[in-house]
């Protein structure tokens, strides 16, 4: 299978999750949605390992960039909205005292902690990657 198959195969199998989770949504069947999720997943995952697309080093380099580009605006962005969320409920503003903005307490903790998640993740990997590939740190 070529890569042009591959893109259109990809695109039905899409369209088709985006249609049934449509459907799902309109009649509250939260065991439709489940369904057609995984099924999309795993139509996915096979039609993937029956592509076999080969990349070039320049495809890979700026998929590495951009995961890079991508954590180092996404971290921070998430980290400062956990504590632009968070400052008004430690500030005793009264608006915020009154309990009618409670909720978003509850967003900025799951920011933070999302935003910390985030960070130990490349961490770790920035650990066992630089371990793998002969980062011992010894070099002088």
């Amino acid at each position: 299978m070529n890569k042009k198959r591959y893109l259109q195969i990809r695109a039905l199998v899409a369209l088709f999750v985006a249609t049934m989770m449509a459907i799902a949504v309109s009649n509250h069947s939260f065991l439709l949605a489940l369904t057609t999720l995984l099924t999309g997943m795993a139509l996915m995952v096979l039609v993937r390992l029956q592509a076999n697309i080969k990349l070039d080093e320049r495809e890979i380099a700026l998929r590495e960039k951009a995961a890079h580009l991508t954590y180092a605006i996404f971290a921070p962005t998430i980290g400062l909205g956990a504590v632009i969320m968070l400052i008004p409920t430690q500030g005793g503003f009264e608006v915020f005292s009154k309990g009618e903005f409670l909720y978003i307490e509850s967003l900025g903790m799951i920011l933070a902690y999302l935003s910390l998640f985030m960070i130990v993740v490349y961490s770790l990997s920035y650990f066992f990657l630089n371990r793998k590939y002969g980062g011992s740190g010894d070099e002088k």
